[in-house]
């Protein structure tokens, strides 16, 4: 379909653009969410980002994760030879976890709107990692 170096070159923009959604969106979150900013709390614009019923620390602690995963983005675009175990791990863990919250966002009462929000952010990334994501070399038996 593409040639491996227009696949190469589509990893590194998707893995760039990933990097900046994701440190701006998850870093901004992150300082809102620190400081109890007004506009993430009942009533605010930015109520729905939340992870609600979920405690303030356990919000950082995801926050803070998923920031740093952004700035690896970056490395990885750089390299993504180099990043192929991040890259499957991002695969994977973002499969799995989009996959287990469609029926919680369905379960949860109000929680339907995270099937556009932070599951459409995992399914995508997964998704378009897994169609970029270089090939291994098949190696020769010695």
């Amino acid at each position: 379909m593409f040639s491996e170096a227009n696949t190469m070159a589509r990893l590194k923009v998707f893995l760039n653009v990933y990097g900046i959604v994701s440190v701006i969106l998850f870093g901004g979150l992150f300082s809102l969410t620190l400081i109890d900013a007004p506009i993430m709390q009942d009533g605010g614009a930015l109520r729905f980002m939340r992870w609600e019923p979920l405690a303030k620390h356990i919000e950082l602690m995801l926050e803070g994760v998923y920031f740093v995963w952004g700035v690896f983005f970056f490395r990885a675009a750089r390299h993504p030879e180099r990043y192929l175990s991040f890259i499957d791990f991002t695969i994977w863990a973002n499969i799995v976890h989009g996959l287990i919250m469609v029926p919680q966002s369905h379960v949860l009462p109000g929680f339907h709107y995270k099937l556009v929000t932070d599951v459409a952010y995992c399914l995508v990334l997964s998704g378009g990692l897994l169609v970029l994501r270089p090939r291994r070399p098949e190696r020769s038996e010695p």
